[in-house]
């Protein structure tokens, strides 16, 4: 019988650091320390991490048979057998129906995001996740609908231009997370069918080609943004160096995640506090 760890595990809970992207809209919109916004701002976050945890879950019961040979994922609930997969469904339309009730108590607009949210990923999960390049955008879609979430929150403009930086981002992201499983799995393509149409040699080529996507769109919107005339276009040198670092990063092969890896080096650490220090003088204090 599944226990209450169980249930936290098959959640992923640590994964729900993606749904602070609901902070993004009210950051670069003025509007992040206005406390009127943080009940709303709150119920969206639990509202955006339920639907996430019920898509992974709806994952994991189609992936049980797979994952049970995986060397990292045989270990979840579903797959090791620690939860039935009846169980693992009953928890998942909980989970979905609380997102709904929240979503719903935040508004409209925000319940039909989280919709789209949950029928993106459930279509990754049953059909874009075996068609090469496809399942990497439908992945990134996901970003760029948690970036709405917050903008409808507090109604404000989301520059079209930190939003492709975003689903840039989290591009690269999904492709390191490919590097990783393509080294660390003898016959990947078992896993997975997209697999068989990705290599190390051509997903390092995509990174390379998203991290310059990165630098050309952050560059345009550090131009075309309200803080254009104060120090926004001098940001450019210090995302180049974070976008350099995590090329660098990303073609090692080691165990720990790439989010792990990102957060151990001082390098980007130091730039990014760099960063949000210089976005957050010209933001909020002139």
């Amino acid at each position: 019988m599944a226990k209450v760890k169980d249930f936290l595990v098959e959640a992923r809970i640590l994964d729900w650091y993606k749904n602070l992207l609901i902070l993004l809209a009210p950051f670069f919109g003025g509007k992040l320390l206005l406390p009127v916004y943080y009940p709303s701002l709150l119920l969206g976050f639990l509202a955006l991490s339920a639907t996430s945890s019920a898509c992974y879950v709806i994952n994991d019961i189609k992936d049980a048979a797979q994952d049970a040979y995986h060397p990292r994922k045989k270990n979840r609930p579903v797959a090791s057998g620690k939860m039935s997969r009846a169980s693992a469904l009953i928890f998942s339309i909980i989970l979905l129906g609380f997102s709904l009730f929240v979503s719903y108590r935040v508004s409209i607009p925000f319940l039909v995001l989280c919709i789209s949210l949950f029928l993106n990923s459930t279509t990754y999960t049953f059909f874009l996740r075996d068609i090469a390049w496809l399942d990497l955008l439908s992945i990134s879609l996901n970003y760029i609908i948690r970036s709405l979430a917050g903008g409808e929150i507090v109604n404000v403009y989301i520059s079209p231009w930190l939003l492709i930086s975003v689903f840039y981002v989290s591009m690269l992201f999904a492709l390191s997370k490919r590097r990783e499983e393509l080294t660390a799995l003898n016959k990947p393509e078992h896993h997975r069918k997209s697999f068989k149409h990705y290599d190390v040699a051509l997903i390092d080529q995509a990174i390379t080609v998203f991290s310059t996507l990165i630098i050309i769109s952050y560059s345009l919107y550090t131009f075309h943004s309200p803080y254009a005339d104060g120090l926004l276009p001098f940001t450019i040198p210090i995302i180049t160096l974070i976008v350099l670092q995590f090329i660098s990063i990303s073609k090692k092969t080691v165990e720990a995640g790439i989010i792990r890896r990102l957060l151990s080096s001082r390098i980007i650490f130091i730039s990014l506090l760099i960063w949000l220090a210089i976005m957050f003088y010209l933001i909020y204090l002139t």
